[in-house]
């Protein structure tokens, strides 16, 4: 199967730098472009499959490069960001302030640290991993295109390449950016990471805060 992860396009909170978990937050003017520019740039991968997190930031990213493209869109749950719980809507500042300890345990263990009132990554990973199973299953000789989130996408590439959780927030991933695997039963392989070639200056800010 070759999946081809898509960061959804960029909301108030990616652009003011605050923490986003699973908030509706619809995508800014900015955001659509992005989207929009990434369907140009999935048009030369057709045909795919495609499949996006339940999260509106996902979904109408998702929906904008479906409807460009004519491809019919399907929801999977497990898709869906970390639950940030109540660091949701916080700059990085006041997440170490209000959260010290917090602070201190992620940094020493991000996969097994659950952040206050949500997920923790390896919870994310498990949940995110059996869905690109499932899809493997039904489309193991297909293109599949699936429209997510900034530690999902990390934890999906961390499983398929068998990366420690700590590390897995050394991948960056943009808002609107694509990321290529290819999963074959003789192993799995990273294509391409963080592809913004398609994206202008002014569509593809940094990704910043712990945000999805």
């Amino acid at each position: 199967m070759r999946l081809i992860l898509v960061r959804h396009g960029e909301t108030a909170l990616n652009r003011d730098g605050l923490i986003q978990g699973v908030n509706d937050h619809p995508l800014t003017g900015a955001g659509r472009d992005q989207a929009g520019a990434a369907a140009k740039a999935l048009a030369r991968d057709l045909p795919f499959a495609l499949y996006a997190s339940p999260i509106a930031r996902a979904m109408e990213t998702a929906r904008i490069i479906g409807y460009s493209l004519g491809v019919p869109l399907k929801v999977v749950d497990e898709l869906a960001e970390a639950d940030a719980g109540e660091l949701e809507g916080l700059s990085g500042d006041e997440m170490r302030k209000r959260y010290p300890d917090f602070v201190e345990r992620w940094n020493l263990d991000p996969g097994n640290t659950p952040m206050p009132g949500g997920e923790s990554l390896a919870q994310v990973q498990e949940r995110a991993w059996t869905a690109v199973e499932g899809l493997r299953a039904e489309h193991t000789q297909d293109t599949i295109v699936a429209v997510t989130h900034n530690f999902t996408i990390q934890t999906i590439i961390s499983s398929a390449l068998g990366i420690p959780l700590d590390r897995c927030r050394r991948l960056k991933q943009d808002v609107g950016n694509l990321t290529r695997l290819e999963l074959a039963a003789h192993g799995n392989f990273l294509v391409s990471l963080n592809e913004t070639w398609h994206l202008s200056p002014a569509r593809s800010p940094d990704a910043r805060g712990a945000d999805g």
